[in-house]
């Protein structure tokens, strides 16, 4: 199965609700890498599938949430069939378009550019699949990027049981989500990051983790790393399907490799 690198499925899952219940599903993701000199290239994806998700991304609730997990990176795309969706998916990013080529493999059908592109985070996004008969239904659905954001990544460990204090810089567009993830290592191995605190915020600009919550991490003898991603979402019906944009900003923001 390919990894869906551009995005925590795994990581988010907000139930969303008023989908397609056929279990046909087409994500295009989109996250920011940044280049030695400070501009952005956009690590995009598409995959199109059948199966049966639990749960998917969703950046559009109203709840703060957190939870004490195993913490672990990739997918949660397990037992699906991937489909065709043509033999290319175009993505125009900020008014240039872009092309997904479709690449097969022993693992799965994906679809990504030849080469990471530049664009400017919070840049518009429009995805146009062909679709084919018997594969992914052709669709088009348009979508903001994660907006570039500053968050300080050395939280300080707080005296006592006082909660941690977070801020950072609130979006333009506030259909967005916050996710903070405090990771940790636990006693049994110390040097391997095994779980994390996931806080799930509305994308205000501020809020704090409660002692009950960050305990766990703060008093951790281990590695610790502390890692905030943007999240967006957006999803239409197309056909019998699902189609979705995910866009995420991290910071740390990954170096474009």
């Amino acid at each position: 199965m390919p990894a869906i690198a551009t995005v925590f499925i795994a990581s988010c899952d907000n139930a969303l609700e008023g989908i397609n219940q056929q279990g046909t599903w087409g994500f295009v993701t989109v996250s920011a890498r940044k280049n030695a000199n400070g501009t952005h290239v956009a690590n995009a994806e598409g995959l199109f599938f059948q199966g049966n998700l639990a749960a998917v991304p969703n950046a559009d609730f109203t709840a703060d949430t957190c939870a004490d997990v195993a913490f672990s990176e990739g997918n949660n795309l397990v037992g699906v069939t991937y489909l065709d969706a043509g033999p290319s998916v175009t993505a125009t990013v900020g008014g240039i378009d872009r092309t997904l080529e479709r690449t097969t493999s022993t693992l799965g059908l994906t679809y990504k550019p030849v080469t990471p592109f530049s664009y400017t985070p919070g840049d518009s996004i429009a995805i146009d699949v062909p679709g084919v008969p018997g594969g992914f239904p052709g669709g088009e659905i348009r979508a903001k990027t994660a907006e570039a954001f500053a968050f300080p990544t050395d939280i300080p460990v707080p005296a006592g049981t006082e909660a941690i204090q977070l801020a950072w810089t609130a979006p333009q567009d506030p259909r967005s989500a916050m996710v903070v993830s405090l990771r940790y290592a636990t006693s049994t191995n110390p040097g391997v990051l095994a779980r994390h605190v996931q806080c799930t915020f509305v994308d205000d600009g501020v809020d704090s983790i409660p002692f009950r919550w960050h305990q766990n991490w703060s008093t951790s003898q281990g590695v610790r790393a502390v890692v905030a991603t943007r999240l967006r979402t957006n999803y239409v019906g197309t056909g019998d399907a699902n189609l979705g944009v995910v866009s995420t900003y991290q910071v740390p923001t990954p170096p474009n490799p």
